[in-house]
């Protein structure tokens, strides 16, 4: 057992960061909790837990992989003012790398000045962080960045993420940074609990060792407000890292499947190209719910298509939606269980 470090940054894996409620009880939500814009689909990683790593689904997938244009990105902020609450975050980033984007400071700062969510937060690898990307984005107002820490040596990164990198200037811009911002700025640096390699069982293996650990805590405890190790879970579907876990990303106890995904009932994802899917987690976008170029943001998450998909949830049709089918994100990823309700929530949604 690793203690957890004398130091300012608090251990708290990021499902915690915020009081949840029960969704059972707040659902139909006029009003998604949260909505992920992803800004690039592109990434200068290719993990091997992710489905970046799997080039031939990727080719196959006929999915166009690139930046959201900057209209695109201000009309989804736009929308967001319409609904009849506030959105409590905008993520920025999600299937791929948002800080390639040549525009995300500029991006960031038009959801901030929108005032329409009570937190806009980025998620990255953070190696692409150096004082000038720092200065923009804090200047743009950003509230919160997750990095994932995906090794703790530049050999690990290779071997994992494929990416050849000079560990202690990752370590100094990521500490650039926390000089840089100020309490309004939260940065929060997780890893992930192995580095991933595949034994001849198809599990993965060697285990951060507890003086990795002690290093993590060290190391990134002092440039960091919040941190935690994490569990690496099979989120992707339709790819090779597909097998159930015991445990979840967040060290919860992982039991029978799900037949309801919590996903479509609380989030709002737009991929970079603005289509509008009914989960974070779809890579292959297979189940698209509408396209933001046709449709406002409000429109979406009140129509036929996120209905029909929560209604086909709630009556335990799961196995018959595309990706939906072979997705153990449901239960690795999300605490929230609907599956009790399912038979009092079909009306509210029919």
């Amino acid at each position: 057992m690793v203690s957890s470090p004398q130091k300012k940054s608090k251990v708290n894996p990021r499902i915690y960061h915020q009081k949840k409620q029960s969704l059972q009880d707040v659902v139909p939500l006029d009003t998604p909790f949260s909505v992920h814009i992803d800004i690039c689909s592109l990434c200068n990683f290719k993990c091997t837990f992710c489905f970046q790593n799997d080039k031939k689904g990727m080719k196959e997938s006929g999915v166009s992989w690139g930046m959201m244009e900057v209209d695109t990105f201000k009309k989804c902020v736009d929308d967001l003012k319409k609904f009849p609450q506030r959105i409590k975050k905008i993520k920025i980033g999600n299937h791929g790398e948002p800080t390639m984007h040549p525009h995300v400071a500029e991006l960031v700062k038009y959801a901030r000045d929108a005032d329409v969510a009570d937190v806009v937060e980025m998620f990255t690898n953070g190696s692409r962080l150096e004082p000038k990307l720092n200065q923009q984005l804090v200047d743009a107002g950003l509230q919160r960045m997750n990095i994932s820490v995906e090794g703790l040596t530049a050999e690990s990164y290779k071997r994992v993420a494929d990416y050849k990198i000079d560990y202690p200037k990752f370590i100094e811009n990521i500490r650039d940074l926390y000089k840089r911002k100020d309490d309004s700025f939260s940065l929060y640096i997780k890893v992930v609990d192995h580095a991933v390699v595949k034994s001849e069982e198809g599990r993965p293996t060697i285990d951060l060792t507890d003086e990795e650990k002690k290093y993590f805590y060290d190391t990134f405890g002092e440039i960091s407000d919040e941190m935690s190790i994490e569990n690496i879970v099979p989120q992707w579907a339709e790819t090779d890292q597909n097998d159930l876990t015991e445990t979840g990303m967040y060290g919860q106890k992982v039991g029978n499947l799900k037949k309801v995904c919590p996903f479509p009932f609380m989030y709002l994802h737009i991929n970079s190209d603005g289509s509008v899917a009914g989960c974070t987690l779809d890579w292959a976008r297979k189940v698209l719910v509408g396209d933001r170029k046709l449709n406002d943001l409000y429109e979406i998450w009140n129509g036929p298509g996120m209905r029909e998909l929560r209604l086909q949830m709630l009556r335990g049709e799961r196995e018959k939606i595309p990706m939906c089918d072979t997705c153990n994100a449901p239960n690795v990823c999300v605490i929230d269980n609907l599956d009790p309700y399912m038979e009092e929530l079909i009306p509210k949604f029919s």
